[in-house]
């Protein structure tokens, strides 16, 4: 084992000189073995041979020549290893030397044997421990004493790691003292891939992970030490095999849940392995990756997903398994490039859509064997769902694939591609159409993976939760949850909202409560559909009053049905959190809509005022929508109380900035000049929302359903006149300029409010009075 001293120390000048004289070398061989085959071997070739030898002599000179190419294979292979791990020890020695200067600039010492102390230990200082702040100060050192302490064990641990692989490696590669081979490795990433797939399998043999806990430990450290390592990763999958691979995770995974408390460590170690495989899996498929895994070895995966994996052995003699159920489990993690993950998900739907029941038949009987080990995601026997959570972290390829139809295998390959044809479906009046995507995957029951759902799940369903995901990630472009930011709406982007805009609006009842007080089958996915309406709010008004071409769509504009939004937007709305980001939206747009007006009047026309009435308009139907679904869910179904919905209002205020950044960052002329005063606008509008719904919130417990209209109704009127007056302001309007615009916008919202509630009303039988 390296110590401390060897790596600060390491003679990597001498390895240095070593590299380049066997690049020498194997140039010089190089050489050598083109002219034995081109002269001496093509010579023989050609010959015309008689006599006692001509069968040895012509024999000999082809063994010759082979000699010859061997050697230069053999030395080509020693440079590559030589290369790598030169690579490796300066890499190591450099970082260990920055680490020993960056220690003692911060007062850390670090000794010959890599022991790191304190120049100054307060634990040593008499007068320090009478400090108020010593415990605190004591335990600061002490912290980073231990961090620079893992630091230096970490850069010899990564050194004597490398320095294992090119022992290993270089052994492999030169086997025989009296004769030349090809080399077994091509690096020392070659050499710790084949090492780690050597411990996939032994781990998966015999005894599997609960006799083998040394060789599951070592791959989990390979796999962990290596997981952004594109030439590991890519030479682990090539080793493993497509076929091989799904078994491995399949096995893996199936062995491991089942050992209970005692195999905790066990289990521990194949979720770390699973979070590193889907990684390294997006890595080895990348086109941007040197000798990636190309189409023929995704074609290989896709025919091994279809076929089942023999696991009876250990998880029960009635026990069938596919490997596709395998790949949605690995498919969680990692990103991917479209070049692999579109294909995969093409064939792994129409291979569902073929079988629809084939992934609950054969279930394992203990319901403990699993192949996700995540909290959320269910046990990982329904593929599709480890498919749309790899969608939902891969939002570019989300676009692609929910755009696309469901296809089928019509030219009898036994693989679904683009060169199939679609699934076509009819509908009430007997017109065939193909199914789309959206369609297909919305039309699941949220009982269809019953098998699936882990002990505890809550009320929406693994598939559903994911599939709402990688909807809204295909939608907008980020994976949802995170903070990245704003990406233009592209047309399949967009077309793929008007999709779930059409099937929810044509069908309010997907989310709706029954008269029972049966939810909607959809009604889990009342909150994603809030998140992407929001996106989309200049798209939704739009379709209400664009007549001026005040819109100011980002990117592509969407083209939805003015009815379906109404009917869209009314149900969805229902949700306190759809609510409160539509909400949000719908201001924060209005806003910017408005400040356009007076900061830019000579792009309007010559009546201002007229411009102002087409800026509020739109929003004003939206809020007039959105009265009307609130109140239905407060006062006719009594599905959410009314502070449910201020409180969603409050906590879902990132979409005024979402949209403000979005928006305001294509049409930059819609902000104010200055850093400050876009936070200021952001603050204000968000201040504004907070305000009226405390406001709302007055007397619920007695307040009649038409009285909260008019309430709504008149919060509208209010916020147009807010954005006006501040808009007015900023842009130096008199006072009584900026009083009669008011009232042209709240004139504007009491027509569009009205008109909103109409567009919604035929979702929601009226209990209240107008």
């Amino acid at each position: 084992m390296l110590t401390y001293a060897d790596v600060l120390n390491a003679p990597v000048d001498k390895l240095k000189t070593a590299v380049d004289d066997w690049s020498e070398t194997a140039t010089r061989l190089a050489k050598l073995a083109r002219e034995a085959h081109d002269g001496m071997r093509a010579h023989a070739d050609r010959a015309s041979w008689a006599g006692v030898n001509a069968g040895v002599t012509r024999a000999f000179i082809t063994r010759t020549a082979k000699e010859f190419d061997d050697a230069a294979k053999e030395a080509s292979g020693v440079h590559g290893v030589l290369l790598d791990g030169y690579g490796a020890f300066k890499r190591a020695r450099d970082e260990l030397r920055a680490i020993v200067d960056e220690a003692g600039r911060k007062g850390f010492v670090i000794d010959a044997s890599g022991t790191v102390a304190a120049r100054h230990p307060l634990q040593d200082d008499a007068a320090a421990r009478h400090d108020p702040e010593y415990p605190q100060a004591l335990q600061q050192q002490n912290s980073a004493l231990e961090a620079w302490q893992q630091r230096v064990r970490a850069a010899v641990g990564t050194c004597a790691e490398a320095d294992e692989a090119l022992r290993l490696a270089l052994a492999g590669n030169v086997t025989d003292a009296h004769d030349f081979s090809a080399p077994k490795f091509t690096g020392l990433a070659d050499e710790e891939a084949a090492r780690a797939a050597d411990l996939a399998r032994k781990v998966t043999g015999d005894g599997g992970t609960a006799r083998n806990p040394e060789a599951l430990k070592a791959l989990q450290e390979l796999l962990d030490d290596h997981r952004g390592d594109p030439a590991f990763s890519t030479a682990f999958y090539r080793r493993m095999g497509a076929e091989g691979t799904l078994d491995f995770y399949a096995r893996l995974s199936l062995d491991a849940t089942a050992l209970g408390p005692a195999g905790a460590d066990r289990l521990a170690s194949v979720h770390r392995i699973q979070d590193d495989l889907g990684p390294m899996l997006g890595l080895a498929t990348s086109p941007r990756t040197p000798g990636h895994l190309d189409a023929s070895w995704t074609l290989a995966l896709m025919r091994a997903g279809r076929k089942p994996i023999d696991v009876g052995g250990f998880a029960g003699v009635t026990t069938r398994v596919y490997g596709y159920q395998a790949l949605g489990a690995l498919l969680r993690h990692g990103t991917y490039d479209r070049e692999f993950l579109l294909p995969v998900a093409r064939d792994m739907v129409g291979f569902e859509h073929q079988h629809p029941k084939v992934f609950q038949q054969g279930m394992p009987y203990d319901t403990a064997r699993a192949f996700n080990l995540d909290r959320e995601g269910g046990r990982g026997f329904d593929p599709l769902t480890g498919l749309m959570t790899a969608l939902s972290n891969n939002p570019q390829v989300a676009s692609e694939f929910f755009d696309e139809p469901v296809r089928e295998d019509t030219d009898g390959n036994g693989i679904v591609t683009t060169d199939d044809g679609p699934v076509t479906v009819k509908d009430d009046e007997g017109q065939s159409s193909s199914l789309g995507m959206v369609a297909y995957m919305l039309d699941k029951s949220p009982s269809d993976d019953w098998y699936d759902t882990a002990p505890g799940a809550g009320d929406t369903t693994p598939f559903q939760s994911a599939l709402g995901n990688a909807l809204e990630a295909a939608v907008t472009g980020r994976t949802p949850g995170t903070d990245a930011p704003p990406v233009e709406h592209t047309a399949m982007m967009s077309h793929v909202m008007e999709q779930v805009v059409e099937k929810i609006g044509s069908d309010p009842s997907l989310l709706k409560e029954a008269d029972d007080g049966t939810p909607g089958r959809l009604a889990g996915l009342s909150g994603h559909f809030g998140d992407m309406a929001a996106e989309y709010m200049p798209d939704l008004q739009a379709i209400s009053e664009n007549g001026a071409h005040q819109a100011k769509p980002f990117g592509v504009l969407a083209e939805f049905n003015r009815a379906q939004v109404g009917q869209f937007l009314g149900v969805v709305a229902q949700d306190p959190g759809a609510y409160g980001a539509i909400t949000n939206a719908q201001q924060a747009y209005t806003t910017l809509l408005v400040r356009d007006v007076f900061a830019h009047p000579e792009n309007h026309g010559h009546d201002v005022g007229e411009a102002v009435r087409n800026a509020v308009h739109p929003g004003g139907q939206i809020a007039g929508m959105m009265a009307e679904a609130r109140v239905e869910a407060v006062y006719e179904k009594q599905a959410a109380a009314d502070e449910d919905f201020n409180k969603a209002v409050e906590d879902k205020s990132k979409w005024v900035n979402r949209v403000i950044d979005s928006v305001g960052g294509k049409y930059i002329e819609l902000l104010p000049v200055g850093g400050d005063a876009v936070g200021w606008l952001k603050e204000d509008i968000s201040e504004r929302l907070v305000d009226e719904g405390k406001e709302n919130s007055s007397d619920k417990a007695s307040q009649e359903a038409g009285a909260a209209y008019t309430k709504a109704e008149s919060n509208a009127k209010q916020s147009a006149a807010n954005a006006v007056r501040s808009a007015g302001i900023s842009a130096g309007l008199e006072e009584r300029d900026v009083r009669e615009f008011e009232g042209t916008a709240s004139t504007s919202i009491a027509g569009a409010y009205s008109a909103g509630r109409s567009a919604t009303r035929a979702i929601t039988p009226q209990g209240g009075g107008e």
